[in-house]
């Protein structure tokens, strides 16, 4: 295959980004061979530092965190509050097929780049914008981070735990990672749509947004008439025999028997529970609903008999779909997703060496880049400049000026 036969080849974006949700959805779109610009201000954008919250590097020299969502990008610094600066974000967003940004509208209007700004001026221009909660209402213009728009409002941080249990914290950027898929699919239907027409749009959603539309079912399910409850009991799972069970040193894994009552007697045997397959409470699938909590405690206790692994090699003989609940640790060693390069090495200039992400897709005839490290704030300036047109002296200038960021020529 062509190395060089990218699907997003010859696309131009300019991305005003901060933190997750956009600056994923650029990276996706670099990853495919778009031509991504990132606008930083002179001291880099304020997740270069997240890693230190985390208890990891964000140098120069290794910054995984910030790669992860930044990869194969320009980097361009400048100064949004000098006219020099502005006129330069301007003039790349000329070229562009795509500006994409997070910053809030009332901002994006005050600098007056705006899509209702813009649009008459870049008739093509695809314009994605990404809100905390959307463009209408009443809570248009407030603020939302991934733990709080996502989580808590769309319901899941409340009702994903277990009745009685401490609500459970999801690991940082699950929400926003998830979401920028969904400005990301925004963003290429109008690049196809573009195609036929030739005209631009904005492309808008938000964290609440995506997230009411990931938690669908459980949105649909618990309204009346429906009425179902949530947060659930642990031990009260819809199907008896598909649930996540502990196991004998502490880890979990999850069984998914869907029939109950044609493999009832199979599941019994190989649990080890032969003496309750004559007892009534459990013969038929109303009947075990009925003692249900009582059901699911002895089987907790059958399953405490045996380690994670060894009932995973039980399932796979039976041909049981299952999975052991994996710990992040275990991933990086994970066969199956380096096969797919779901998972690949990446080496910092620190000379440290760990496995990163992949986005999971497959264009057969299409190339993707793999996860290369980030650089400095403003590392491509000069070179990205250039590129749109500015003379040498010009960008000395506006560097004298301090409208741009140019560590190395």
């Amino acid at each position: 295959m062509d190395m060089d036969n990218f699907a997003l080849k010859g696309v131009k974006v300019v991305e005003l980004g901060t933190h997750v949700v956009v600056p994923t959805a650029t990276r996706i779109l670099a990853d495919y061979g778009a031509d991504v610009v990132k606008i930083e201000n002179l001291s880099g954008e304020e997740w270069r530092a997240i890693g230190k919250n985390i208890g990891v590097p964000c140098t120069v020299d290794e910054n995984s965190i910030f790669t992860h969502q930044n990869s194969n990008k320009k980097f361009i610094a400048l100064d949004l509050k000098t006219k020099e600066g502005m006129a330069v974000l301007v003039h790349l967003i000329e070229g562009a097929d795509v500006f994409c940004t997070n910053v809030r509208l009332k901002a994006l209007e005050k600098m007056g780049i705006d899509y209702e700004t813009l649009k008459t001026r870049f008739p093509k221009l695809i314009y994605g914008h990404f809100t905390g909660f959307g463009y209408k209402g009443p809570e248009k213009d407030r603020p939302g981070f991934d733990m709080a728009a996502f989580w808590a409002r769309g319901g899941a941080l409340a009702d994903w735990s277990n009745i009685g249990s401490y609500p459970a914290k999801p690991i940082g950027a699950f929400g926003d990672t998830a979401s920028a898929n969904v400005i990301l699919t925004g963003i290429l239907m109008a690049l196809f749509a573009r195609e036929r027409t030739g005209k631009g749009t904005l492309v808008s959603s938000s964290l609440f947004g995506s997230s009411v539309w990931l938690n669908s079912i459980g949105i649909i399910t618990a309204q009346e008439p429906y009425s179902v409850p949530y947060p659930s009991s642990r031990y009260e799972p819809a199907l008896p025999l598909s649930h996540i069970f502990e196991c004998k040193g502490g880890d979990y894994i999850i069984m998914t028997i869907m029939d109950y009552e044609p493999k009832r007697e199979m599941a019994f045997k190989m649990l080890g529970m032969e003496e309750y397959l004559n007892d009534e409470r459990f013969d038929t699938l109303q009947h075990t609903r009925e003692n249900l909590e009582t059901f699911i405690r002895i089987v907790n206790d059958k399953f405490m008999a045996k380690t994670r692994d060894e009932w995973a090699d039980i399932f796979a003989e039976k041909g049981i779909v299952y999975e052991k609940l994996m710990h992040y640790s275990e991933i990086p060693a994970d066969v199956q997703a380096s096969a797919n390069n779901y998972i690949q090495d990446i080496t910092f200039k620190s000379g440290t060496t760990i496995k990163m992400t992949n986005y999971p897709v497959l264009l057969s005839e299409y190339s993707s880049k793999p996860v290369l490290p980030t650089d400095a704030v403003g590392e491509d300036t000069y070179e990205v400049l250039r590129e749109a047109g500015y003379a040498d002296s010009e960008i000395t200038a506006m560097e004298a000026k301090k409208a741009i960021a140019a560590p190395r020529k």
